[in-house]
């Protein structure tokens, strides 16, 4: 007899695996099918609806979650036993589904603003941007999610448009979306020190962000980025033209 995984007798609702974040950590870990069929002992094709905390002994259960480089309980949920009505409220949507359609009307922005944003901790984030990126890949979308500690967005699949396309598209302008009010904040320190040749003190931590944003330019050391200086008048030159040889940017 195997040993199965524990219930706690006061538990009314079942407990389920977490399928999709199962997936989209074996996506990440780069295991295989027939890994995960031996792992689990039921052919990974077969999981839904076979795989159930029932059918998989408690020890098969920790050497998955080990394989998986995660907690044990992570892989567990509770079912949504309700019947869910033709058209969901936003409340009742997925996880990967309101974190699409945050990144589509947010763009760019830091996991940790979204994460506040959407009223989730950190490792939910974590866990729906793991399986929105497993699911970008199986829909075989033309979006694919980035997701590092310094930015979360959603990008276009490389090589879908030419060079040509790009560079129109980019002429032609874009809305940005408003600055955070840390970065706002940011910002205006840049153009105080900037206006005031003092030395700029900007944490590394939030180099990467500020110069997602444009707010910083491209190369280092950290400096204002030229199209915000010359939005303001402080530089002649935007980036999109190229500074004549040997003119420096004006404080």
């Amino acid at each position: 007899m195997t040993d199965q995984i524990p219930q706690p007798p006061h538990l009314q609702i079942p407990v389920a695996f977490d399928l999709p974040y199962l997936r989209a950590r074996a996506l990440e870990c780069r295991l295989t099918d027939d890994e995960l069929t031996a792992l689990a002992g039921i052919p990974s094709t077969d999981w839904d609806p076979h795989l159930t905390p029932q059918t998989l002994s408690g020890a098969a259960l920790i050497a998955l979650a080990h394989a998986l480089n995660t907690p044990p309980e992570s892989l567990l949920r509770q079912p949504d036993t309700t019947r869910k009505p033709p058209h969901r409220s936003p409340q009742l949507a997925p996880r990967t589904a309101v974190l699409h359609a945050a990144l589509i009307e947010t763009g760019r922005i830091h996991p940790d603003d979204l994460a506040s944003a959407l009223e989730w901790d950190p490792t939910r984030l974590k866990r729906a941007a793991a399986a929105l990126q497993a699911h970008l890949h199986q829909a075989n979308s033309p979006q694919r999610l980035i997701h590092t500690e310094a930015t979360i967005h959603l990008a276009a699949l490389p090589g879908l448009l030419t060079t040509r396309q790009l560079n129109s598209l980019y002429s032609t302008g874009h809305i940005a979306a408003a600055l955070s009010p840390s970065e706002a904040t940011a910002a205006a320190d840049l153009l105080h020190r900037t206006a005031r040749g003092l030395p700029l003190d900007v944490p590394a931590a939030q180099i990467p962000r500020l110069a997602n944003r444009r707010l910083l330019a491209p190369a280092s050391p950290p400096a204002p980025h030229p199209d915000l200086l010359f939005a303001l008048g402080m530089n002649p030159h935007p980036l999109t033209a190229p500074l004549p040889e040997g003119e420096p940017l004006q404080d």
